[in-house]
This record gives C-alpha cells, structure tokens and sequence, in this order.
C-alpha cells in the first residue's frame, strides 16, 4: 500500500526570529522583575533599620523585629544580610549615600560660594541630626563593644569621612580660604563639631541649646574667614 505524507509547510524564517526575539525579552523582563524585586526587598529592610535605630536604638533593633516592620520573612533578610554586622554595614553606607545627595541638593541652591560654605553647618545638621544620621551614630557607639563590627567599619568609615572632608575643603577652596593644612584642622573639627550636636540631640528633647551653638560655630567660621580676607 502506498502511503501518502503529508508535507507540513514550512514555518517562515521570519516568524521564527519574531518567536526567538520574543523569548529573550520574556527572560530578560522576568530578570528586571526580579532584580527589582530583590533591590525593593533590600532598600525596605534598610528603611526599616533606619527607622528602628533612630526610634528604638541599636539594641532594641534586632534581626527579627528589622525582618517584621519590613514586612520580609526571617528567610528572606538572610538571604540579603546573613548577619546583623552586615545589615548595619549596608545601612552606614545607605545613609551616607542619601544624605550626601540631600546635601549636595541642598548646597547646590545657593550660588554664592562664601554662602554656600557658611549654610554648610545648618545642611549637615539637618541631614546628621535625622534617623539615617542618628541610625550611624547608634551603630558607631555599639561597635565599641563589638569588635567584629568595628574592624568591618573602621575602613568604611575611614572612606566616608575622607569625602566628606573633601567636600569641605572645596567649599572652602571655592570661598576664597586658603592654607591646605589650616583648611583640613578646620574640616575636621566641622565634622566633629556636628557629630557632636548630634549626640547631644539623642539624649535632649529641647535642642534650643544646639540652635545657639550651630549660631556660635557659624559666627566662628565668618570670623575665620574675614582674617583671610583682611
């Protein structure tokens, strides 16, 4: 007996480029999806020990009530920070990140250098003395008895500190002060300064007192500077 094939039509190149190209998108949407799942995941446990930081203080902000306000399963915090040493890492550099971008937004809208400089304690006031400043401070206080974390944060914070000097030393450069030497003593005190008034603000309700130093300190500084200019 004779069998009959049926010939099954060919399937035009074209269509089987549109079907190939149409794969690589659905996989390479599905990675976005979960990439973007995995940073949302990530910045609301940040969001969460920064909160809990600055409301509760390091050691009322453990693992499992950071997991909790996060609204992310125990599993899924291990799985982005195996260690509480590690999340309080991540969260040191986050809020340095935002609140060098809240600075720079703040100081990019005044357009006098010598302005610019001398609105720089009240900017670093505003971002220091908030929950992503006072969530740093609580970590750097409990590293004095957690050594582990302290030698994991000494070079981050070395990092962070070393920019923030810069920063200031070009606003100086930019207000017209000079001797390099004299500039850095000058930076670091401004660092050491606001830290400070942040500590303060952690333990006082009334912060009026805080206002009339932030004014002495800014007094200080215009004073500096009309030395230089004299």
């Amino acid at each position: 007996m004779l069998s009959i094939s049926k010939k099954v039509p060919d399937r035009p190149a074209g269509r089987e480029k549109r079907l190939c190209s149409s794969r690589r998108d659905i996989v390479h949407a599905e990675r976005q999806t979960q990439e973007e799942r995995s940073e949302g995941t990530q910045q609301r446990i940040l969001n969460a020990a920064i909160e809990l930081l600055f409301s509760e203080g390091y050691v009322a902000a453990t693992t499992h009530k950071i997991a909790e306000e996060a609204g992310v399963s125990r599993g899924a915090m291990l799985h982005h920070f195996p260690t509480k040493d590690d999340l309080m890492l991540a969260v040191v550099r986050a809020a340095h990140e935002r609140d060098s971008v809240s600075l720079r937004a703040g100081l990019a809208k005044i357009s006098d250098p010598h302005e610019r400089y001398f609105a720089l304690p009240d900017l670093a006031w505003e971002v220091m003395s908030g929950p992503s400043g006072i969530a740093v401070l609580e970590i750097m206080m409990s590293s004095r008895s957690n050594t582990a974390l302290a030698a994991r944060l000494a070079p981050l914070q070395a990092e962070i500190e070393s920019e923030s000097q810069a920063r200031i030393m070009q606003l100086m450069h930019d207000a017209g002060l000079r001797g390099e030497a004299i500039n850095r003593d000058l930076a670091n005190f401004a660092v050491a300064a606001i830290r400070g008034f942040s500590v303060e603000a952690m333990f006082r309700k009334d912060t009026r007192n805080i206002a009339n130093s932030l004014k002495s300190f800014k007094a200080l500084l215009r004073q500096y500077q009309t030395r230089k200019d004299t």
